[in-house]
């Protein structure tokens, strides 16, 4: 069987789909190996897949984002602060605020990072004087 044959019968499809018996996935893996053409026509099938389910896909209502993410503080136990559901809850106006432009605002890891730099440098700058005074003697 070539795999012209192979792609035109429909098994590309039965086994990307999940319809496939495991003796057509063990062959359909023999066909892989053996042709690198059923390679390509497999990502173009993923590919027209993908697009046809986003294509086709139902959008979900804008405020669900809103309730799961209220649900997921709950659980947590940490208030989330968005516009609407924090002011909701706390009765206040919450706009949206951004930092004052002459602040940067950096991670706490980068901070970290940086702290910890440094005190290898002076560490080993301290070493370096411990070091030659040692050998001066």
């Amino acid at each position: 069987m070539d795999y012209e044959r192979y792609i035109s019968d429909g098994n590309l499809e039965k086994v990307l789909l999940g319809f496939a018996t495991p003796e057509e996935e063990s062959e359909y893996e023999l066909y892989l190996d053996i042709f690198p053409e059923i390679q390509t026509e497999k990502d173009e099938v993923e590919r027209k897949l993908e697009r046809l389910a986003f294509k086709e896909a139902a959008q979900p209502p804008a405020h669900l984002k809103t309730a799961i993410m209220q649900q997921v503080a709950q659980e947590a136990g940490t208030p989330i602060v968005t516009g609407t559901w924090y002011a909701k809850r706390k009765n206040i106006h919450v706009e949206n605020v951004a930092p004052p432009p002459h602040q940067m605002r950096v991670h706490i890891g980068w901070k970290i990072l940086l702290i910890a730099l440094l005190a290898m440098i002076a560490t080993s700058i301290l070493a370096s004087v411990i070091f030659f005074a040692m050998t001066i003697r």
